[in-house]
């Protein structure tokens, strides 16, 4: 009951701050922190399980705040066989975390992105049952701008799994670095803080 109104909540909440951030500086320059756009899209992931290279796949949504913060859902799903005492065994994990992600100079064709996905979700290894788990995917690399309402990005980091308690599988076993091929649909409106300051100048020196 709680979870049905959890979303709308939030949902006015993050407008509430966004009009509000707009009206005040901030003591990081004189940016406005306002929602600046809309994104969503799928995670295409590269990493390893049981000392097999495999293939992932997950959608997020998120917000863009001031051009640069990002905040938002992803989901994301694991899925393979583990040999247990001699046999095959299905294996699969499913895991929703909250998205946190910094543009720096999202304006420029090419430019750098640092994300955090940090939540929970569940793994099943058949004959031993369900267990809740712990995620953190800190991650790091480069954005390209292809259209406006379309981003590219390619990016490294390491899947961290804690609370592990499934027969024989351990931290190690789920833990592991993965790369990831980003697509990003959406749109950014206003312009950039740089932006800005480079047009004032440019007036300025006209002057």
């Amino acid at each position: 009951m709680r979870t049905r109104f959890f979303f709308p909540t939030f949902i006015l909440m993050l407008t509430s701050l966004s009009l509000f951030a707009q009206r005040e500086e901030t003591i990081i320059g004189s940016r406005g922190w306002g929602l600046s756009g809309i994104w969503g899209g799928y995670n295409h992931q590269y990493t390893t399980f049981d000392k097999k290279n495999i293939y992932d796949r997950g959608g997020y949504f998120t917000f863009e705040f001031g051009k640069t913060l990002l905040v938002g859902w992803s989901n994301y799903g694991l899925e393979g066989n583990i040999a247990v005492q001699s046999e095959n065994r299905p294996f699969n994990m499913k895991w929703n975390t909250l998205n946190l992600g910094y543009n720096i100079a999202s304006y420029k064709a090419i430019h750098p992105i640092v994300r955090m996905d940090i939540g929970s979700g569940k793994a099943r290894l058949d004959g031993y049952g369900d267990d809740q788990v712990f995620v953190i995917q800190p991650a790091a690399g480069i954005e390209v701008n292809v259209f406006r309402w379309l981003r590219l990005g390619l990016e490294g980091g390491y899947r961290f799994v804690n609370d592990v308690s499934l027969g024989p599988l351990t931290v190690q076993d789920l833990s592991a670095p993965f790369g990831q091929l980003s697509l990003k649909f959406g749109y950014s409106w206003g312009r950039h803080h740089g932006q800005k300051s480079k047009s004032v100048t440019r007036r300025r020196g006209d002057d």
